[in-house]
């Protein structure tokens, strides 16, 4: 959805995004650099940002360019710049009120006529090279088929509002999350909050296009396969037709159909991965080989015992034959994921090249398209739907060793210890100083990582905390980061 920002609006989404990754100070040269900015063009932009957003704090000072914590942490750049972008506020406006003059839009989004025209000239140069669909001016309308518009809308909306926001104020989300439950309770269905929330807005979609007589030629239907069967059960025939009437429908074969129907094309869904395995009974049996050794050599090499081994292996063929492993997927949700992954790799970077090699070669013998988003699935099922395997790589590390000084007396020292033990026991080993000298020939010979004291220390040769004028959340934050930076050193 990116490409259809403009230019400037691509390049503050750019910026946004830079920001809220660091924590620390980052060098104007530095970040100019990355976004291949002018450092005048990083300014620029800067001002930009301040302007979009009056209560975003961006510090400036000599150590360079710093996004205010708090904000940071609860800000997601892609819907802030989305909320602000006339692009998407045009889109917003064409699906609820389709066929308005061009006149009602501009009142609507109070730009100017040219303005609109620009926008529509612009999403016609990226729409049906991307989607599929375009444009019709007048009247004012989208232009495609079905399944492309609403698996476009879908896509919209799932990025352009933050998790817990509904975009559809004339449909109960109440009332549709009950009516999705019905039919999930009746088939024994269960699931997570991104899957019912991606069901939720396509069937919210589906609702709206529906009633605004744009249908999709034979409709895949999700959910409603055993409509039938359904219908002859007497309480769910009563409750079905309670949430119609609450949802302003008519529960017809046909309209559920419409309604439940799946937008994206060849979707491959599954509650248990080991039954109707996609493929023949030949290939399976390459897959499930292949996939097997490549577990095996990897808990070999990494020292790992999977424990959901069998399920692991079903997970992992599914993932790689079917186009859409998850019941619904989006870009919105691939970029996520793709940005986990790079955490994850940034900090276990060993395993995740090891991985991606033997998935790589197991895609190509299995004579299987070799995409990078496929090997990107492959890769996140293994370490995320892999029980305990990162924190098993985790466990094997050696804990950072601390050192606890204190002047005043042993006791003071295990306080804090006990103390600073509560916040991070899985990551530290504290001792405390029971000798009656110190010195830097001592410091500079312990086994610590990490020293704290209650008195200064100048030109300590271990990284060193003064805990005198700290609080212990502060005392520990301070440790955590020096932590942070050693166990990121290990793990690499």
């Amino acid at each position: 959805m990116d490409i259809l920002l403009s230019e400037t609006e691509q390049n503050l989404l750019t910026l946004l995004e830079e920001l809220t990754k660091h924590q620390d100070w980052i060098q104007d040269s530095s970040l100019s650099e990355n976004l291949n900015l002018s450092v005048k063009e990083l300014q620029e932009h800067l001002l930009k940002l301040e302007q979009l957003f009056p209560n975003l704090l961006i510090r400036s000072a000599k150590e360079g360019i710093q996004l205010q914590f708090e904000v940071r942490n609860s800000l997601d750049p892609r819907i802030a710049i989305f909320e602000q972008s006339e692009i998407y506020s045009f889109l917003n406006c064409l699906f609820f009120k389709e066929e308005q003059s061009l006149d009602q839009i501009c009142q609507d989004l109070m730009i100017s006529g040219e303005r609109v025209q620009e926008i529509i000239q612009h999403l016609n140069t990226k729409l049906p090279q991307h989607c599929g669909i375009s444009i019709q001016p007048s009247p004012l309308n989208m232009m495609g088929a079905e399944e492309d518009i609403r698996s476009f809308y879908l896509d919209y909306f799932s990025q352009s509002y933050s998790f817990l926001d509904w975009p559809f104020p004339s449909i109960s989300e109440e009332y549709l999350t009950d009516l999705i439950q019905l039919f999930l309770n009746i088939q024994q269905v269960s699931l997570n909050l991104s899957s019912l929330r991606q069901i939720k807005y396509t069937l919210a979609i589906n609702m709206e296009r529906f009633k605004r007589k744009h249908f999709i030629e034979n409709p895949t239907p999700l959910l409603t396969s055993h409509y039938s069967s359904l219908m002859q059960i007497p309480q769910f025939e009563q409750d079905i037709k309670k949430l119609a009437k609450k949802l302003h429908f008519e529960p017809t074969k046909e309209a559920l159909e419409q309604l439940f129907s799946n937008p994206i094309k060849s979707l491959q869904s599954t509650n248990n991965p080991n039954n109707g395995a996609l493929g023949d009974i030949h290939h399976i049996q390459k897959s499930y080989r292949l996939l097997s050794q490549i577990l095996e050599e990897l808990a070999k090499e990494f020292h790992l015992q999977i424990e959901n081994r069998e399920e692991l292996i079903w997970l992992l063929h599914y993932t790689a034959q079917s186009d859409f492993f998850h019941l619904l997927s989006n870009q919105s949700l691939d970029k996520q994921k793709s940005q986990i992954l790079n955490n994850y790799q940034a900090e276990f970077p060993k395993l995740f090249e090891v991985s991606q090699h033997k998935f790589q070669s197991y895609l190509t013998e299995m004579g299987l398209e070799n995409k990078s988003i496929k090997l990107q699935e492959l890769v996140y099922t293994f370490s995320i739907q892999g029980q305990r395997i990162l924190v098993q790589l985790l466990q094997k590390l050696p804990k950072i060793r601390v050192l606890v000084i204190s002047h005043l007396d042993s006791h003071h020292a295990q306080n804090l210890i006990d103390t600073l033990t509560h916040y991070g026991n899985n990551l530290y080993l504290f001792d405390s100083w029971e000798e009656s000298t110190i010195s830097f020939s001592i410091l500079n010979q312990i086994p610590h990582d990490i020293v704290i004291t209650t008195f200064p220390v100048s030109n300590c040769p271990k990284p060193i905390i003064c805990s005198r004028n700290l609080s212990t959340a502060e005392l520990f934050h301070h440790l955590h980061l020096l932590g942070s930076q050693i166990h990121k050193e290990r793990l690499a």
